[in-house]
């Protein structure tokens, strides 16, 4: 791995984890969770840099933005679920026309409620993780909708190399 790839998920693990615990999340009552702009962060990394580092990015930051919030029963979930969806969106989405960037988007959307809600009926039972599930899906749709024109202007003003983070020849 070279230099450049370290920065660069170092830097938006870094986005991620102020997306999530600083600019200040929602609680939500059903199961203690919250709501916050850390999908965004994470459907841009993934979408800019591949699946690789949105998959750490998503990981890594959204976990440690879980045990700095207090929310430390999330964490081993939310590195999952968050690293598989900054994976599934960065494999698919990068370097994809729009059309296909949204079914990514969507397909990491799916990860996302659906992993939280088979976590949430584990941990606090079927009520509270149903309640979970128009907040994750809110959070999904505004993460998408925000990500898709950041990143197509991020790609139309700026000449940056954002070629995929995998393995190298």
């Amino acid at each position: 791995m070279e230099t450049r790839d370290i920065a660069i998920r170092a830097a938006f693990t870094a986005l991620v984890f102020i997306a999530t615990a600083v600019i200040p999340p929602l609680p939500i009552a059903a199961s203690g969770g919250y709501l916050n702009f850390g999908d965004t962060a994470v459907y841009i990394t993934a979408l800019l840099f591949g699946s690789y580092t949105g998959a750490f990015a998503g990981g890594v930051g959204s976990a440690l933005a879980d045990l700095f919030l207090g929310f430390g029963a999330f964490a081993p979930v939310t590195l999952i679920v968050k690293g598989t969806e900054g994976f599934v969106v960065g494999y698919l989405g990068k370097s994809a026309g729009t059309t296909t960037r949204i079914i990514a988007l969507a397909l990491g959307g799916v990860v996302l409620v659906a992993g939280y809600f088979v976590f949430e009926v584990a941990m606090f039972g079927y009520p509270a993780a149903i309640g979970e599930v128009p907040f994750n899906m809110l959070q999904f749709a505004v993460g998408a909708m925000i990500a898709i024109a950041v990143v197509r202007t991020v790609e139309s003003r700026l000449n940056i190399d954002t070629t995929d983070d995998g393995p190298r020849p």
